[in-house]
């Protein structure tokens, strides 16, 4: 099924199921603290979800999905690439042999999404917005097919350099600039700075005595897997000068 999205990328060529396979993983040298703090971000914001009916725009292989049916939200999720769509239903039905949880999965464009009017209590969208070419289009959907007073939430790359550092990036936001785009399609539109730079810097180094082995990578991995205490969740004051890489943004349908 063709799409509106402008850039295709090879995402599940090279990584295939990846993104599921990181959150899943009970070893510290697989497991993913950084990705798995952005589902945390999103499910802290979206608050009680129990049933609640959610849209996963741009949901990839479920993993955030899954987190929200298990949360008690009945979730449906859009994908635009059929290996995505495969990816996710596999992934659920192994994780829910017993079909306990809520959740059905399709192919389709966030630019147009397959849903009546009103038809969501909320939509999340996980690192979705930094790849399409027309990002105001996908919000406006997302628009029409909130419940008046229902909320969107996303979360996006901090743009750190003039050109996307990730070539399949079509555009990346400075806080401001995402500010913007929310508030002219939702109320009471906030985006906040996750994700430390010191934390990301620290978990991507691989240290030479080593050999370059990401030791504190694991050793975060493994504080997030065993203890619940995961870095880059530290909620940081608002208006101290800090480097972040990461954004979360939420907006909410008055009108």
């Amino acid at each position: 099924m063709k799409t509106d999205q402008e850039k295709v990328f090879d995402k599940y060529e090279k990584r295939g199921n990846q993104n599921w396979r990181e959150m899943i993983a009970r070893d510290p040298r697989r497991f993913n603290a950084y990705q798995q703090a952005r589902y945390d971000w999103i499910l802290k914001t979206a608050g009680d979800v129990r049933g609640k009916k959610v849209l996963d725009a741009g949901c990839g292989g479920g993993s955030l999905s899954y987190l929200l049916a298990k949360a008690g939200a009945s979730v449906v999720g859009v994908e635009y690439d059929e290996r995505g769509v495969a990816f996710a239903r596999g992934n659920l039905a192994s994780a829910d042999p017993h079909k306990r949880l809520s959740y059905e999965f399709m192919q389709g464009s966030v630019y147009e999404l397959p849903f009546p009017d009103t038809s969501f209590d909320l939509v999340v969208s996980c690192e979705v917005i930094e790849h399409l070419d027309k990002p105001e289009k996908m919000l406006s959907e997302i628009k029409r097919v909130l419940k008046l007073g229902g909320k969107v939430i996303l979360t996006t790359p901090y743009r750190l350099t003039e050109l996307p550092k990730d070539p399949n990036h079509v555009h990346e936001f400075y806080p401001g600039e995402l500010l913007a785009l929310m508030s002219g399609h939702f109320a009471e539109a906030r985006v906040k700075e996750t994700h430390h730079m010191f934390w990301r810097s620290l978990y991507v180094y691989g240290f030479r005595f080593a050999g370059k082995r990401a030791l504190a990578k694991w050793t975060i991995n493994a504080l997030t897997m065993w203890f619940g205490w995961n870095p880059f969740m530290i909620d940081y004051p608002e208006g101290k000068f800090d480097l972040f890489s990461s954004l979360l943004a939420w907006g909410t349908k008055l009108k």
